[in-house]
């Protein structure tokens, strides 16, 4: 059953619980703007992945990459 003091405490442990996490992510904000400015920009300005053509094949309808090899 639950008691008054069982509710309380659950209640506590949730409170604690989110303030630890709005305290870390606070922290983690703060080291964010800590770092130069012109490694920040680099890191926005390099794509992470590449685009490429992609080739129907005329056998199986599927797309591939050009020039790889591609089996049915």
């Amino acid at each position: 059953m639950l008691s008054f003091s069982k509710i309380i405490f659950t209640a506590l442990v949730i409170v604690v619980v989110w303030q630890g996490f709005k305290l870390f992510n606070r922290f983690k904000q703060v080291s964010e703007n800590e770092q130069p400015k012109q490694t920040r920009h680099k890191k926005k300005s390099q794509p992470k992945t590449v685009a490429q053509e992609m080739e129907k094949c005329p056998e199986c309808g599927v797309y591939h990459a050009e020039g790889d090899a591609h089996r049915c």
